[in-house]
């Protein structure tokens, strides 16, 4: 019984943590034929003030939309760590590396604490 419970708590914990985060993913390709670049990126929706703790990705540089409008534009993938994002929903874009025909970027935002 006691497994158990402490299983039960730290589930419970891990669930709580991981609902504290989000990744937003967005990836860039250029059709090599007509060279038409395409994006995608699966929209985030978030109802409280998050920031962004982490970025990783293979291109160079990355913007972030919130609906249609541009809110950010970061050339280097550190720089945008600490932007606070207000609630609304979200996208995101890599820029392609010269030469390249294929980027990604994923974007972790957390909630702030007392959120």
């Amino acid at each position: 019984m006691k497994r158990l419970l402490i299983i039960m708590v730290l589930s419970t914990c891990f669930f709580t943590l991981s609902a504290q985060s989000i990744v937003l993913t967005g990836k860039q390709t250029v059709d090599k034929k007509n060279r038409k670049p395409e994006l995608t990126c699966t929209p985030v929706k978030i109802t409280k003030t998050m920031k962004i703790s982490e970025v990783e990705g293979n291109c160079k540089g990355f913007w972030i939309q919130k609906g249609s409008i541009t809110t950010n534009k970061f050339t280097n993938l550190e720089d945008a760590i600490g932007t606070l994002l207000k609630p609304g929903t979200y996208y995101v874009y890599p820029y392609l590396k010269e030469g390249k025909t294929k980027a990604d970027v994923n974007v972790t935002i957390i909630l702030l604490n007392g959120s």
